[in-house]
């Protein structure tokens, strides 16, 4: 057998045994030298091989770093260099405490099995649940738990505003708090405005005189509201008797005149003086028809949709949306005829087109769109039983009556408006409910979500009973519209809007006569759910709205005469 020299026994290849020189070598090896095939050599070459480390020899910092370790005991010098002799241990050390560990562990476990025989104890008595199936709905009824309202905190005096005057800081939040309460009276503010507003300084040309007062007296109203005090501030009878002033000896013009009659009808509504703040909408309706003012501009000839659309348009389209907005809930609160008239709800409709951006985020506009699809529900089930005949009812291939046919035309026309606008709600809502600062918008934003699911509940409600999609829609409405009611907290209830209670008695009648008939035990108990969070919150409205406490208490008397029935 051929030996090996040196330096092809360290590269690990095959030598053939030439000398002077193996074939191997014979490209770089130096002939006059030759291959080494000595013993030393091949001693040398054993002697190096015998200090490299067995497998798994290193530590375990060293081979999960991937580092060199010489393996000395009792810490490498790789790790002693870095200073971390407490890290360094061996594979034979961490199985040795893995032993030591699981030893302990069965010892203590044997321990306690051995003193739970001397002292035997009666196994745990479980009680057997009941089976879904054995569950009726009267015991689902039955267990349903009642969700509890949040408590109103009574009104709290202030004696120490009786004999002190609001410092200068004070009005200065005043105004701050109405820039925030603006979009809920109607009021869209110019940039140069809004910065006259926050300095307050009455010699600014932007900022009119009465702006100013309404602006003290909405905003002292809201920092009232929502720290729940009854101070008797002089600021506020001087900047109410101010703005009347004001109000009625000034030249002002037609849009801010309109804009401050805005701010006195939500100043009224919420010190509970209808009289009086239904006189300053009847005052701002005959202004408006007296001026011509108008949701569609008179000098618009050709509308182009590139262009952009003027501020001052702007700001009358907000003025004019909150004051549909207070005549149709009126008329749908209180029974009185709008002021308006049904020209203005039906020009209103082109707002969404000729301002798109505006119709989307502003708070009045969304608001009268919403009150205006839940006024055209409620017209369209009073023109359902009127017809003499129901227009589902109709037989495929015959011709339907016109009405009928009108009819279905505006109940799909109407449910298709209710969805886009709670598409474009619920983002709103979302958004501003991320932003404690913006409290009052996410109040206001939650109240358009409940009329809209409200109209949508009820439009469902008029399809034929054997539809069971329509069903479940209308369960699935009302159950949405209780879950944002359950999110009104204490202070939501503070100057509560009076549609809610509409909402309220509405959503009561759709459940009554739906949980009549269930689809099935699971819309049942769905029924059952809804129907806890709406009587539980019957007394809070009550409490909030106090002209509508005959109504709303007819809803536990019906509740009350179905559940005796049962």
């Amino acid at each position: 057998m051929p030996k090996t020299c040196a330096l092809c026994r360290q590269r690990g290849e095959c030598c053939d045994g030439l000398q002077p020189v193996c074939t191997q070598c014979a490209g770089f090896a130096d002939p006059a030298v030759g291959c080494d095939y000595s013993s030393r050599a091949a001693g040398s070459t054993k002697a190096k091989a015998s200090n490299l480390l067995q497998k798994g020899a290193a530590c375990l910092p060293c081979r999960r770093k991937k580092k060199k370790c010489d393996a000395k005991r009792p810490h490498c010098t790789t790790c002693k260099t870095a200073n971390r002799q407490g890290h360094c241990i061996y594979e034979e050390d961490a199985q040795r405490n893995l032993i030591h560990s699981l030893i302990v562990r069965t010892r203590e476990l044997e321990g306690k099995l051995m003193s739970s025989d001397r002292d035997p104890s009666p196994p745990t008595q479980y009680p057997t649940p009941l089976p879904l199936i054995e569950c009726t709905r009267h015991q689902y009824l039955a267990a349903v738990p009642v969700w509890s309202p949040p408590v109103i905190e009574p009104l709290v005096p202030r004696l120490d505003s009786l004999c002190s005057q609001d410092s200068l800081e004070r009005l200065r939040e005043y105004r701050l708090t109405f820039i925030r309460f603006c979009p809920n009276v109607g009021i869209k503010l110019s940039p140069q405005v809004l910065h006259a507003i926050i300095t307050g300084d009455p010699f600014d040309p932007d900022l009119p005189h009465i702006l100013l007062h309404a602006a003290r007296l909405v905003g002292h109203l809201v920092w009232q509201d929502n720290r729940r005090t009854t101070c008797i501030s002089t600021v506020e009878a001087y900047e109410l008797e101010t703005t009347l002033t004001l109000l009625n000896h000034g030249d002002i013009p037609p849009l801010l005149t309109l804009q401050i009659h805005n701010c006195l009808i939500i100043y009224y509504f919420v010190r509970g003086l209808l009289t009086q703040g239904m006189a300053h909408v009847r005052m701002a309706a005959e202004l408006v028809h007296s001026h011509g003012l108008r949701f569609c501009p008179p000098t618009i000839d050709l509308w182009d949709p590139l262009q952009e659309p003027r501020a001052e348009d702007e700001e009358l389209v907000c003025a004019l949306s909150h004051l549909l907005y207070i005549c149709i809930s009126a008329t749908m609160v209180l029974g009185w005829p709008s002021d308006l008239g049904p020209e203005y709800e039906e020009e209103f409709r082109t707002v969404t087109l000729l301002y798109p951006t505006l119709a989307r985020s502003f708070l009045s506009i969304l608001r009268a769109r919403n009150i205006l699809l839940l006024q055209r529900t409620r017209q369209l089930s009073d023109q359902l039983h009127m017809l003499p005949s129901s227009p589902w009812d109709a037989i495929p291939g015959h011709p339907q009556q016109p009405d009928e046919a009108a009819w279905l035309a505006e109940y799909w026309s109407l449910l298709e408006e209710v969805q886009l606008n709670l598409a474009a709600i619920n983002p709103a809502l979302l958004r501003s409910s991320m932003q404690p600062e913006e409290r009052e918008l996410t109040h206001a934003l939650k109240i358009c979500i409940i009329v809209a699911l409200t109209a949508e509940a009820a439009l469902h409600h008029l399809a034929p009973r054997s539809h069971a999609e329509s069903r479940q829609q209308c369960m699935s409405s009302v159950l949405k519209l209780t879950g944002i009611g359950k999110t009104l907290t204490a202070a939501d209830y503070h100057g509560l809007d009076y549609m809610l209670g509409v909402c309220w008695m509405m959503a009561a009648n759709v459940m009554f006569e739906e949980s009549e008939d269930p689809v099935d035990e699971l819309c049942a108990m769905n029924w059952a759910t809804a129907r806890s969070v709406l009587f539980a919150c019957v007394p809070v409205l009550v409490g909030a709205l106090p002209h509508m406490a005959g109504a709303l208490q007819g809803i536990l008397e019906r509740a009350n005469f179905t559940m005796a029935s049962v």
